[in-house]
């Protein structure tokens, strides 16, 4: 038994029992409980864990223990804050440029006409969702190689005049069809 402990019980040197709330968290060859320790210590991982009821709570406070000693580690004076101030600002630009967006469909449609991003539908159970990317990871998995290489397929330098061609190309020709360039000049040489 001994040489299946999780790492939480070998760090504190315990026998691991069949229902170890550790273990699905920290399995023994688990290289990140090192880092979580030296920066949170074993002992108050276990307090955090413990104090948690339910398997899906410990399985995110692991996640967040995870991040946070790996972001101390990378930064060690601001650790996660860093992180969260850049996450704050990429937000804050992103509601600027929906708004922005927003006054601009307005002038075209009316401002009453546009939806209101927080008018959209959330499901009753969107909160009691457990927080897991396994149904993702589940899901590219279950994908085809074909559909694999296009959903990682980015544009390069070679492909990207292709790919613009494709989109825009289409409406230049539309738009030579009634006599004018994509830029709206004639193609008609003064007739």
């Amino acid at each position: 038994m001994a040489s299946n402990r999780c790492a939480v019980c070998k760090i504190l040197n315990e026998t691991c029992a069949p229902m170890c709330i550790y273990a699905p968290h920290f399995p023994s060859n688990d290289a990140s409980f090192k880092v979580i320790i030296q920066i949170f210590g074993a002992v108050n991982v276990c307090n955090i864990l413990d104090n948690l009821e339910f398997p899906e709570q410990r399985e995110i406070a692991a996640n967040c223990l995870r991040y946070a000693a790996e972001a101390r580690i990378r930064n060690p004076i601001s650790g996660c804050h860093d992180m969260i101030l850049q996450y704050k600002n990429i937000l804050n630009n992103v509601e600027q440029d929906i708004e922005s967006a927003v006054n601009e469909l307005g002038t075209y449609v009316g401002h009453d006409q546009v939806p209101k991003f927080y008018d959209l539908p959330m499901p009753d159970d969107f909160l009691m969702t457990p927080v897991s990317l396994d149904s993702f990871i589940a899901k590219i998995k279950s994908l085809n190689e074909v559909q694999k290489n296009q959903l990682m397929q980015l544009p390069t330098a070679d492909n990207a005049p292709m790919i613009m061609n494709n989109i825009f190309g289409k409406m230049e020709d539309k738009n030579l069809k009634d006599g004018h360039r994509a830029d709206g000049a004639s193609t008609s040489a003064g007739k």
